[in-house]
């Protein structure tokens, strides 16, 4: 795996560096409980945890293949001879066994095939971690999507019990001939459009609910919250293309891809290898005996002896029925689609590592510009609200106030988390989203 210099380390933990004015720690279920929670229960990173152990297997077993083979051998035969004449006739029993060992000396495919598993076994580990960064990543769109549905229905029960007053209020109004039934029928418009948002925020929030219990096992209960307060910078160094280039080199997908193409660059070599010659040390030591047997009907004597073997046995393949140079060409060609996907990982590296970058750098304006919008609709809805109390408005103009500061709000709150969600994707990206900058996103939640 790449190292990475500490000025690049710096440059990663400069990206974290946001400025929280409220200090306050949530004893509330937050980020980082959820994840840890997820590692004990989401099928697909155990999935990944198997896979792991089993990639540790093929080197142990190519390793094997370079070791004395030790075999214990034996065999029985009982052979009768006959003949037209029933006077002639042999009758032969024998036996042997012997413990043989198989000493490879030269086989260049098990030398390829070593060095091949302790690439898989290298790819392996960067496959665990692409798994743990997708579950971070997982947990996080699922936690902050969960928060944002409760702001959402929260908002949309605050808006429905401030309508329903203002119908209460219309109604009085209207009873008390000061009022019109036009009027009030605005109100009445109004209060069933919020109603009816409502329905649909808390089924929205059901099934966020239900997404996040799918990744932790657990029903999500009070959840820590990002502070309103939060200030956040920018990506430090301010230059796409220097995060650009990073996530094409250090994105753990494309490390993973970059072991797969050696993989089948060494599977290729392997199959090339099957053409040349092998060579063995054979040593054997047994016992044979022949026992009994008769020749006219005269009884043979039995032979028992013990025989040792020392020497070399030198293999030369000459022809497999071309299944040697298939497998080759399909190796070539498997080595193609290695590279093909290596390029294919920078490139989606590059694309996932710029949008982050944009969407934090204009993400920032957008949320300084949301800010203001909310500061503008508290301002105009509460003088909406002192023109209407004197009769210089009507209550459509304080309603369409109330609509547009509850939008400037909702608005503001998927502003603020989606830029946490652009600085985790942009980590990700660059290959740097560990458990340590998952508990630095963590440390800016806060108690409800």
């Amino acid at each position: 795996m790449p190292g990475r210099s500490p000025r690049a380390r710096l440059s990663l933990l400069a990206l974290l560096s946001l400025l929280v004015l409220g200090t306050g720690r949530s004893q509330a279920e937050d980020l980082y409980q959820s994840y840890q929670w997820a590692q004990q229960h989401d099928m697909a990173y155990a999935a990944a945890q198997q896979r792991r152990l089993a990639a540790a297997e093929p080197q142990r077993q190519a390793r094997a293949a370079l070791l004395p083979q030790l075999s214990l051998e034996a065999g029985d035969g009982w052979v009768e001879h006959r003949h037209s004449d029933t006077i002639r006739r042999n009758r032969n029993d024998s036996n042997a066994y012997a413990l043989v060992l198989v000493q490879p000396l030269l086989r260049w495919q098990n030398l390829i095939a070593l060095d091949q598993g302790k690439t898989r076994d290298s790819a392996a580990q960067i496959d665990l971690l692409v798994a743990r960064q997708t579950l971070m990543l997982q947990v996080a769109n699922a936690y902050f999507a969960l928060l944002l549905a409760e702001d959402q229905l929260l908002t949309s029960r605050q808006q429905v019990r401030t309508l329903s007053q203002h119908l209460d209020k219309a109604q009085r109004l209207l009873l008390a001939g000061s009022g019109t039934e036009h009027a009030r029928q605005q109100v009445q418009a109004h209060h069933d459009a919020a109603y009816a948002e409502q329905i649909a925020a808390a089924n929205d929030l059901r099934l966020r609910q239900q997404a996040l219990l799918r990744l932790t096992g657990r029903t999500p209960g009070e959840l820590a919250r990002l502070d309103t307060r939060t200030a956040f910078s920018a990506p430090q160094p301010p230059r796409l293309e220097t995060w650009a280039e990073q996530a094409r080199q250090y994105n753990l997908r494309v490390q993973a891809a970059e072991l797969r193409r050696l993989i089948a660059e060494q599977e290729t070599e392997k199959q090339q290898a099957g053409h040349l010659p092998s060579l063995d040390l054979v040593a054997a030591h047994g016992r044979f005996s022949s026992v009994g047997g008769s020749l006219y009907d005269v009884s043979l004597p039995a032979d028992h002896y013990t025989q040792s073997v020392l020497g070399v046995r030198l293999s030369v393949p000459l022809y497999a029925g071309g299944g040697t140079i298939s497998r080759s060409r399909e190796a070539q060609a498997l080595l193609g689609v290695a590279e093909h996907e290596l390029e294919d990982a920078r490139r989606e590296a590059d694309f996932v590592a710029r949008q982050a970058f944009l969407t934090l750098t204009s993400g920032i304006s957008q949320y300084q510009a949301l800010q203001q919008a909310l500061n503008s609709s508290q301002s105009n809805l509460h003088n909406m609200t002192q023109a209407f109390e004197a009769g210089a408005r009507i209550g459509s103009d304080v309603l369409d106030a109330e609509q547009q500061l509850t939008q400037a709000r909702h608005a503001l709150a998927r502003q603020r988390q989606a830029l946490l969600l652009a600085r985790l994707e942009l980590m990700a990206a660059t290959g740097s989203l560990d458990e340590a900058g998952l508990q630095t996103i963590n440390a800016l939640l806060v108690r409800p």
